[in-house]
């Protein structure tokens, strides 16, 4: 667990995602990963620190101040691997609450002529692995649903 909090901690203090920053940005995410599964399957304790250090934020902010460091396709690789192999439920509904997935899926990826479309694909079908019907609701945004009947 303090392994993770160091990390979040090292995570939390990058301000801008650029190619000077890249693969430490990447090492960080991919630790925090590992961690984290390994914590899914071993230590509730790390998925306790995974909940309320908010880590998911973290995904979503790297993706937010990146500046063309081409960091999207394995930032998407590894919440594939985080939400796939994931199995504690209170886990889940921490990724898939507070809007990050949705967060993630609305980020303005520039999908065409590259290689980030496959990855992407691959993030949507873990994260539908996971959607049953106490998670949809996490998902599904209803604001203003009924507005215009």
């Amino acid at each position: 667990m303090d392994l993770l909090r160091s990390v979040i901690d090292e995570l939390k203090q990058i301000k801008v995602v650029n190619m000077r920053n890249r693969e430490l940005v990447l090492d960080l995410l991919q630790s925090v990963v590992e961690i984290i599964t390994y914590g899914d399957k071993h230590d509730p304790s790390i998925l306790e620190c995974f909940m309320d250090r908010q880590v998911v934020a973290e995904f979503v902010r790297m993706l937010d101040i990146s500046e063309n460091s081409r960091i999207e396709a394995p930032l998407l690789q590894y919440l594939s691997i985080m939400i796939q192999n994931m199995d504690n439920e209170h886990a889940i509904y921490y990724c898939f609450s507070n809007g990050y997935i949705n967060s993630i899926i609305l980020h303005p990826y520039e999908l065409d002529g590259g290689d980030l479309a496959p990855y992407y694909m691959s993030f949507l079908r873990a994260v539908s692995g996971k959607i049953n019907r106490d998670t949809l609701c996490l998902l599904v945004n209803v604001h203003g649903v009924g507005q215009n009947l």
